[in-house]
């Protein structure tokens, strides 16, 4: 099985509209074989902003990184790989686009 990858597209209350735009924009461009979720406009999880996601193998990633690059404006993306070790993906194995948001990593056991 390849390495899946989770993206995690923040925003504020105040972003909702923007946030709404890039995910339509992201929905007709996004490459073949992505999952692109809801918008969740609420605070779920270890997550402490609003946001939506989108999981794809990693050999798409490359793709994803580049549409976010170009599409995200001033909204924060932690990009993840799922792996057993939640905790880690979410912190050693995770990088940002843009601002480091704070995290519940208490919620990730470890």
């Amino acid at each position: 099985m390849s390495l899946i990858y989770h993206t995690h597209v923040y925003f504020l209350p105040q972003q909702a509209g923007f946030a709404a735009a890039l995910h339509a924009t992201l929905a007709a461009q996004l490459p073949a074989g992505c999952w692109l979720g809801q918008l969740i406009h609420r605070e779920v999880g270890p997550h402490t902003r609003p946001m939506f996601e989108i999981d794809f193998a990693a050999s798409l990633l490359p793709a994803v990184e580049t549409l976010l690059q170009q599409h995200r404006g001033p909204l924060p993306v932690l990009l993840h790989p799922q792996q057993a070790d939640e905790l880690a993906a979410h912190t050693s194995a995770a990088r940002w686009l843009g601002e480091a948001l704070p995290l519940k990593l208490d919620t990730l056991g470890g």
